[in-house]
């Protein structure tokens, strides 16, 4: 029975290590354009520089929070690994990350000095050279991953404990929700 017990701890901590953090590909992006989508009008259309050689289509959810304005020339916190998906007809290429609470919702804001394509690091979990390719929605990845993402009651955002940084540069954070979680 040890020997058996013995095996699962092993099977499950490759399982955890095989999702933690680093799986995420997160960078600083910048909304270079943003408009509302033609077929949908909850729904904002952004063109947003990850410092890529042009930039990603990401489609969000963000019309009831935030104004067109509001949204330009915003600094965002981009998960990039996503599958592209198909949302009313337009390819969405990556994901905007945000703290929720039960009624509302703030994207996370990443230091003032970074810039598009600078990656989200967190200590103790080393970056790889390359980012990981992109997560397959039916093994469910991010969601394992993201249980352990939330704002801490200093409003920065954390990876169990540990807060999303760009090195050199300082922590990403929100403007007032705290002990939110991170979507």
């Amino acid at each position: 029975m040890a020997l058996h017990s013995g095996i699962v701890k092993q099977v499950q901590k490759q399982r955890e290590k095989k999702c933690d953090v680093r799986i995420l590909d997160m960078r600083v992006g910048r909304i270079v354009d943003v408009k509302k989508h033609p077929n949908a009008d909850t729904l904002y259309v952004e063109e947003i520089d990850c410092g890529e050689s042009s930039p990603r289509t990401v489609i969000a959810a963000d019309v009831e929070r935030y104004t067109l304005e509001q949204m330009t020339d915003r600094p965002v916190v981009v998960l990039c690994n996503v599958k592209p998906a198909k949302m009313r007809g337009i390819y969405s290429k990556g994901m905007l990350m945000c703290a929720v609470s039960q009624d509302k919702l703030e994207l996370l804001e990443p230091p003032e000095d970074s810039v598009p394509g600078d990656r989200i690091s967190f200590e103790g979990y080393p970056l790889d050279a390359y980012p990981t390719r992109l997560l397959n929605p039916k093994k469910k990845i991010f969601r394992r991953v993201q249980r352990y993402l939330c704002i801490n009651s200093d409003g920065i955002a954390t990876y169990r404990g540990i807060p999303f940084s760009v090195t050199g540069r300082g922590v990403c954070t929100v403007p007032s929700l705290t002990n939110a979680e991170i979507k």
